[in-house]
């Protein structure tokens, strides 16, 4: 006779195989409701079908489902149709607009609460950004604060989201918006919705032009002594002594050449150009909220 544990092992391998074998049943009942049965000729139930003007292929019969397959769909996703997933998809980018590359829409209306005219000039960039709905403010003019690294830093560090606005001494004006900011905390700061952005010849609009490549080294340095790098080479302004403003863009690497298929975004210069004015914007925000980003960020993206 067999001792009790020895029983109850043989009980549990015995349950444990009728477990797998209703599993396989369940997977071979599904397989087979969606093989196909052919036929000689279509039947007259089909041929009414048609008349009816329901699609139906001749010479094929689908088996009916069975009651374990049914049993088996209760464990299986529901099919999403188009609109349903266009409004979740809407809704996502409405809550997440940051997860997701800039796009090219420009805002039409003015936002009540911009604090400078440099905020009214930028805020049709501001689409589908955290800063969209939030009023700017000036943070760092060069002219005032210095042309330096150490200027630059103690004066935008930890506040967020900034965009930089630029003019040439040749009267051209470009800049790019840093979804993460900057902290002084070294490394990247990767942003898919980061994006540069230069002025059009004759209209006075902004042409946007996207970060490629996904998110990475859109702000390819965050180190307290370096100035402002969209990536290594799509609008570089160094702040260092001797040449605080020179600035230097190539596109095509890390942004996007955009719809002139530009190779700089300071194409009237040659890519390189001597700077007359420096300046970030920041949100505004009360005393009682978070800062987004405006610590250290998470790089998995630089290497």
């Amino acid at each position: 006779l067999e001792t009790m544990p020895a029983l109850r092992n043989r009980v549990d391998q015995s349950r444990s195989t009728i477990v797998t074998i209703v599993l396989l049943l369940a997977s071979f009942h599904s397989t087979l409701a969606l093989l196909p049965i052919p036929l000689s000729s279509p039947s007259r139930s089909s041929l009414s079908s048609l008349q009816r003007g329901r699609s139906f292929h001749p010479g094929v019969r689908r088996r009916p489902s069975s009651h374990l397959g049914g049993w088996l769909d209760n464990f299986l996703p529901r099919p999403v149709d188009d609109e349903s997933y266009r409004r979740a998809d809407e809704e996502r980018r409405s809550q997440f607009p940051e997860q997701y590359p800039a796009t090219y829409e420009l805002i039409s209306d003015p936002l009540r609460g911009d604090c400078t005219p440099e905020g009214a000039l930028v805020r049709p960039l501001l689409k589908q950004t955290q800063l969209e709905s939030r009023p700017l403010r000036l943070a760092f003019d060069a002219s005032q604060h210095g042309w330096s690294a150490s200027a630059f830093h103690g004066r935008v560090d930890g506040l967020g989201a900034a965009i930089v606005l630029t003019e040439a001494v040749d009267g051209q004006i470009v800049g790019g918006y840093n979804p993460k900011g900057w902290a002084s905390m070294g490394g990247a700061r990767p942003s898919v919705a980061a994006f540069l952005f230069y002025e059009k010849d004759g209209d006075g609009t902004f042409q946007k032009l996207q970060k490629i490549g996904g998110g990475g080294l859109a702000c390819s340095s965050d180190e307290p002594n370096s100035g402002i790098a969209f990536g290594p080479d799509g609008l570089v302004v160094s702040l260092q002594p001797g040449r605080e403003k020179m600035a230097s863009s190539k596109l095509g690497t890390y942004f996007d050449r955009g719809p002139e298929d530009l190779s700089s975004l300071l194409y009237k210069s040659g890519g390189t150009t001597q700077l007359k004015e420096l300046k970030v914007l920041v949100g505004v925000y009360g005393n009682d909220e978070e800062i987004p980003y405006s610590g250290a960020v998470l790089d998995m993206t630089s290497g």
